[in-house]
């Protein structure tokens, strides 16, 4: 027994030195994560300033899918080359039916809500979040970013255990662009 204690001992300056190597990893990856990366995860479509609704329809501020926030849509901004954008937004779904009605459909028509719900037509609200700007949520509750080096250094202890790190590249390839698969397959290696 004094022998296996004395040899974990004499291990504990190795181990320091892979504890540093791995910080020294973690720190440069963090750094530029945050540099490149600060705030997009935040991308959500959103609606028009100036768009206006008639009646008693009541609209999130910014498209979420039906999964609510563990699945977001991240959006890319204009200047970036991310992967979705808010004109992929897929139509609303009403009782299993896609809608397919404008807004101006129904005032047009000047039929009611609810005989329109009776026939099975519906509006897709979804057409009009097509304005992509940062919003105030991160995905998965705010625990998935690079809006600092804590929160970076959070994401990727969770890439290197190869835990959900697909969908943490998904999210930062669909806000900035296809290429940052390499900053993700570097990490891993």
């Amino acid at each position: 027994m004094r022998i296996l204690v004395n040899l974990l001992l004499d291990t504990l300056p190795m181990l320091g030195n892979v504890l540093l190597l791995c910080f020294f990893v973690f720190f440069i990856f963090g750094i530029i994560g945050v540099q490149l990366w600060a705030g997009l995860l935040r991308n959500r479509c959103f609606l028009e300033e100036n768009f206006t609704i008639q009646g008693d329809v009541a609209l999130p501020p910014y498209y979420q899918p039906e999964e609510d926030d563990e699945m977001p849509f991240i959006c890319s901004l204009s200047g970036d080359n991310g992967i979705m954008g808010c004109h992929e937004i897929p139509p609303l779904k009403e009782q299993g039916r896609e809608c397919c009605l404008s807004k101006d459909d129904v005032y047009d028509f000047g039929a009611g809500r609810q005989d329109l719900n009776a026939s099975g037509l519906c509006v897709n609200w979804n057409r009009y979040y097509n304005v992509c700007r940062t919003g105030s949520a991160n995905p998965h509750k705010g625990a998935i970013n690079f809006d600092n080096i804590g929160y970076a250094w959070i994401v990727i202890f969770q890439v290197i255990t190869l835990e959900g790190w697909v969908e943490i590249m998904y999210y930062v390839m669909d806000a900035h662009s296809f290429y940052n698969f390499i900053y993700f397959i570097l990490l891993i290696i």
